[in-house]
């Protein structure tokens, strides 16, 4: 039976461990939490221990604040990861950082963003040079319980995920806050208000989500000459919003490589 260890109890740990007790039934999920306080939110569904046990050809996850990985490496049996596959979804933690501490070159890198809640993340992983292609192969797996996953092998990628994928749902719920905040003000009630800009945003990622649709080839097609949707959009490029919103994603990723050093 595979072993999957999650080193920590916190929102995305015990997410992941949750999607892998549901998604991966005949995958033993362990999790490791030294917080006696977040240990019983996950006991009954999982093994919850307070330090890792080292197991033969583990896959763990370390899903810790990146200012608590030098403790977590610290505190490990001298060899403890050397046959495990490690998957981190530290952000800014560098996978040569990851393979110096932990003794392996079998690390691998993950940014998943807050839509892991409801099984629909996306997720962009990275392998170190070493790592095989099953390795990659049981990361996506277990990853895939939290939503889509794409594997990239340039790590400086990582950085733009942080802001696409990692920012992305907050940068988009701020956008998302003018269409409420407008129907709102036209008169619907808060709960509608909210209800119409949410459908309006499924409904487009699954029509994006289409075979050969493109952002332009919809924002086209629904803009007929002189027409609503025109007026709109030419309103957006006058307001440079395209614009504004690339140096928002250039500035998420700057910050995003100065974290990580």
């Amino acid at each position: 039976m595979e072993r999957i260890v999650v080193v920590g109890a916190g929102h995305m740990g015990s997410v992941i461990a949750g999607g892998l007790v549901d998604g991966v039934p005949r995958a033993e999920v362990v999790v490791v939490e030294p917080s006696a306080e977040r240990r019983p939110a996950l006991d009954g569904r999982v093994e919850v221990t307070a330090t890792y046990e080292p197991g033969p050809d583990d896959l763990l996850v370390l899903a810790i604040p990146p200012q608590a990985f030098d403790s977590f490496a610290d505190g490990l049996p001298p060899g403890a990861c050397a046959r495990a596959t490690v998957v981190s979804v530290m952000a800014g933690v560098r996978l040569e950082t990851l393979a110096s501490a932990l003794g392996t070159d079998r690390v691998l890198r993950a940014m998943p963003n807050l839509a892991s809640r409801v099984g629909q993340s996306m997720t962009v992983l990275c392998p170190g040079d070493q790592v095989p292609a099953g390795g990659v192969d049981r990361a996506k797996g277990a990853l895939s319980v939290i939503g889509e996953v794409l594997a990239v092998q340039d790590e400086s990628l990582l950085d733009a995920a942080t802001a696409v994928a990692g920012s992305g749902p907050a940068l988009v719920a701020y956008l998302a806050q003018s269409f409420a905040d407008f129907s709102r003000a036209a008169g619907f009630a808060p709960a509608d208000a909210l209800l119409l800009t949410s459908q309006v945003l499924r409904g487009t990622a699954d029509v994006l989500s289409e075979p050969g649709a493109t952002p332009e080839s919809l924002y086209r097609q629904a803009s007929t000459p002189n027409g609503t949707t025109a007026a709109g959009i030419a309103t957006l490029r006058e307001h440079r919003v395209g614009e504004s919103v690339r140096a928002a994603l250039e500035a998420t990723t700057e910050r995003a490589r100065e974290l990580a050093g």
